[in-house]
């Protein structure tokens, strides 16, 4: 039960000194409204990327070149047309997709702007339809008898060339060549690179094997026939393809693997994040420790006065116990507040530069924050109170005379 009585005495006092409190409030309120921001906005990071692979398919592998190593990857070019045929040959593959990737720049009007060049086989889109790698919006999509036909992201038909809005039947220039728009597609997700300044144009993968040399994908992406056998399918390919290549020059990701390696990549920038964000409360600890020994000092002839009148070591323990406790808690509620807000506004940002960035809302989380702020101020607020209750009750009224 509450004691209402020392509730009432906690408020009463801290009310008599509203600009200390405050000042004392702030330590708390910033430190739990950090914590709370970079929780919400991990957590929301946390179900933007599940969502983005939960897209994909948990049925959906992807080979890449190089060993895993960020630096080998980004210059690895070691996988070969003919892997896509050998892994589509493996028992469990439903399909196997090859990405050809290059670098360029577009012109239109005589404005120019960086491109990436995707290139694919248009007769498996409906493998890339399925995954929500691409999703059409205005025109049709690439045929397998297109040479010169593109597709381009919608941000890239508004943003893509300074003061120029791109539609369909315009026409692009990529090194000396036009090519003709005849599709327009949702935005990529911002997990597969979408949003921000990368402009993406589709093209059939003849065209950038042919017109452009990339003979052979920088990636593949494959789809099991069942997600049971992700597992087993990715050995096989692992397999096959080291002896084809004589050497494991690539690696095989699933999305439940990079599902688990962000999960984990996530948790632990949040927790260093977490971590500087509690040297906030650090700093409200010890200012209500500051506060609460001065408020000590101020009122010792009033402890003076309750001893002589019967109240006990217990009893003045307890009132400014409370009062540090009603600290924390005030500053609890309005750091989660505050946290929540600043949460929300970096989300609405993210989602105004193209990318979904939910908040992770967790009742008990915020619960926690506004007990674990409680806890703060009263372990910071125990050494004046058990101060304040250990003054002999002679002194204490002697106290400044």
């Amino acid at each position: 039960m509450i004691d209402e009585e020392l509730v009432s005495v906690a408020y009463r006092n801290l009310k008599m000194h509203k600009m200390r409190s405050l000042l004392t409030l702030l330590g708390i309120i910033i430190g739990i409204g950090a914590i709370v921001a970079l929780v919400s906005i991990g957590e929301g990071l946390n179900q933007a990327v599940t969502e983005q692979f939960q897209a994909l398919g948990l049925d959906t592998l992807f080979v890449e070149p190089g060993t895993g190593d960020l630096a080998s990857t980004a210059v690895s070019r070691t996988l070969r047309e003919e892997d896509i045929g050998l892994i589509e040959g493996i028992p469990g593959v439903e399909a196997a997709m090859g990405f050809y990737e290059i670098a360029t720049v577009a012109e239109f009007r005589q404005k120019k702007s960086s491109v990436i060049i995707i290139g694919y086989d248009p007769d498996k889109r409906e493998y890339l339809e399925k995954s929500g790698y691409i999703n059409l919006l205005r025109g049709r999509q690439l045929e397998s008898t297109d040479k010169y036909a593109v597709m381009v992201p919608e941000s890239f038909t508004t943003d893509g060339f300074f003061e120029e809005t791109l539609k369909i039947k315009d026409s692009i220039e990529i090194d000396g060549q036009k090519f003709k728009i005849v599709g327009v597609t949702k935005n990529l997700s911002s997990f597969m690179g979408g949003g921000f300044s990368v402009n993406f144009v589709f093209m059939p993968k003849k065209t950038v094997r042919g017109f452009f040399g990339e003979e052979d994908p920088v990636e593949i992406a494959v789809q099991a026939t069942d997600r049971g056998l992700v597992s087993e399918v990715a050995e096989k390919i692992e397999r096959k393809l080291k002896k084809a290549h004589g050497e494991e020059d690539f690696y095989v990701m699933t999305t439940e693997n990079i599902l688990d390696t962000a999960g984990v990549v996530i948790g632990l920038i949040q927790l260093v994040l977490v971590g500087l964000a509690a040297i906030s409360l650090v700093v409200g600890g010890i200012g209500i420790m500051n506060t609460m020994l001065m408020s000590v000092m101020e009122r010792t002839r009033e402890i003076g006065v309750m001893k002589a009148v019967g109240a006990t070591n217990n009893r003045i323990l307890s009132i400014f116990l409370m009062e540090a406790g009603l600290i924390g808690a005030v500053g609890g509620v309005v750091g989660v507040a505050l946290g929540l807000l600043i949460a929300a506004g970096i989300s609405a940002i993210a989602t105004a530069f193209g990318f979904s960035l939910p908040v992770g809302l967790n009742p008990l989380s915020l619960i926690g924050a506004v007990l674990f702020a409680m806890f703060v101020g009263m372990i910071s607020g125990y050494y004046p109170a058990r101060r304040a209750a250990l003054l002999e009750p002679v002194e204490a009224l002697r106290y400044g005379k």
